[in-house]
């Protein structure tokens, strides 16, 4: 018998047994998934995009993604943007306990660029998780810029009418 057989055999049982890693290159087509669901206001499906948490029901999340629709807006009109932008910004994230996230895991972010229904500069933060595919949404990011005492209080205004 060829030692070349046991050896292929262990491997199988390694490929088998363990899940394979998420590939880098996967991420945009699953941020892309979750966008266009926002953009076609298809909530309750960008809801079951998140990766299920103890403080996190779908239909809550829904019902939150569609609040930040018609409060903050720019949804379809959101477009990929290299970084975020300079200077101070009020953030809301969702779910509200994301921070358990970023101890135990690596995650993804991609950030996107839009007007709000205001029609002032809003950015989305999309962070999805690093770990076996698919990858799931572990939040969302609202950032308002801040860079005026105007722009604070209309950032402020939104954010208060969301925690409603």
């Amino acid at each position: 018998m060829s030692p070349i057989r046991p050896l292929a055999a262990l491997a199988a049982c390694f490929a088998v047994s363990f899940p394979a890693a998420a590939d880098d290159s996967q991420i945009p087509m699953h941020a892309e998934r979750f966008v266009r669901a926002l953009q076609q206001q298809r909530f309750d499906d960008a809801a079951a995009m998140f990766k299920p948490g103890e403080m996190q029901a779908r239909k809550a999340t829904s019902a939150q993604l569609q609040r930040i629709a018609t409060r903050i807006g720019g949804f379809p009109t959101m477009r990929n943007a290299l970084s975020l932008p300079d200077g101070a910004t009020l953030k809301f994230a969702l779910p509200s306990d994301a921070r358990r996230f970023l101890q135990s895991n690596r995650f993804h972010q991609v950030a996107y660029t839009t007007t709000a229904v205001d029609g002032q500069p809003v950015f989305y933060v999309l962070a999805l998780d690093g770990g076996v595919a698919p990858q799931r949404v572990l939040w969302v990011e609202v950032h308002l810029p801040t860079p005026d005492a105007a722009s604070r209080q209309r950032a402020g205004q939104a954010l208060a009418d969301l925690l409603r």
